[in-house]
C-alpha cells in the first residue's frame, strides 16, 4: 500500500510539473521577452555607446513603447515608465540628424523622438548625397529608410550642408546645418 501511495504521489507531481512547463523553446523565449519588456530599465543602456543606444531606442519604439527617447544636438535622452532618466552625450565632432523623406504625408518636427516620430516611406532605398559648402563630399551612398520611415545621418558638427535625396524616380535638394541650435528631425524634404 505504501508503494502504491508513493507511486501515485510521484505520478501526480510529474503531471503537475509537466503541465506547468512550456511545451517548446518559443514559449520560453516569449516568456523571457515579456519579462524583459516589463523590466526595461536604464541598466540596459549603461555599457552602450551612443550609436548602440540609438539602435536600441529604435527597437524599443515597437517592443517597449512606454520608453520615451529623443535626440538633441548634444544628447540621446531616455525616460522610463518609472520616471527614471538616462542620458548619453553625443560625440564632440559629430551629431545625428534623422530625415523622413516623403511624397504625400509628413509631420512638423524639430527634435527627433525615436519613440514617436513616424515617416511615410518605410523600407525604401534612398540615394543620399551630402556636400559641404566648398563641394567636399561628406556622403554619397544609398541607404534604406527604417521601419519608422527615417534615415539617420551622422554628420560633422558646425557646418552647412547641401543634401540631395533621390528615391522612386523622385528627388529633393535642401540645406541642413549641424550647429548646436539645429533641428535633429527633418520632415520637410518632399520627393518630387
Amino acid at each position: 500500500m505504501k508503494k502504491i501511495t508513493i507511486f501515485i504521489l510521484t505520478l501526480t507531481t510529474l503531471l503537475i510539473f509537466s503541465a506547468c512547463r512550456p511545451n517548446n523553446m518559443s514559449e520560453i523565449k516569449s516568456s523571457a521577452l515579456r519579462s524583459a519588456k516589463s523590466n526595461v530599465s536604464p541598466m540596459f543602456l549603461e555599457n552602450l555607446d551612443v550609436k548602440e543606444a540609438l539602435a536600441l531606442a529604435n527597437k524599443w519604439k515597437t517592443s517597449n513603447p512606454e520608453v520615451t527617447s529623443f535626440i538633441t544636438t548634444e544628447k540621446l535622452n531616455f525616460e522610463f515608465p518609472d520616471k527614471k532618466k538616462f542620458v548619453i552625450s553625443l560625440p564632440n565632432d559629430s551629431m545625428m540628424i534623422a530625415i523622413a523623406p516623403y511624397i504625400d504625408k509628413t509631420h512638423r518636427c524639430a527634435t527627433h523622438y525615436i519613440s514617436g516620430c513616424q515617416g511615410e516611406l518605410v523600407d525604401v532605398p534612398v540615394k543620399v548625397v551630402a556636400l559641404k559648402d566648398d563641394g567636399t563630399v561628406l556622403m554619397d551612398r544609398t541607404v534604406t529608410t527604417m521601419s519608422n520611415g527615417f534615415i539617420e545621418l551622422w554628420l560633422p558638427r558646425n557646418i552647412d550642408i547641401t543634401l540631395t535625396l533621390e528615391s522612386m524616380n523622385k528627388k529633393i535638394e535642401g540645406q541642413l546645418t549641424t550647429f548646436s541650435n539645429s533641428n535633429t528631425c527633418i520632415t520637410t524634404m518632399q520627393l518630387l
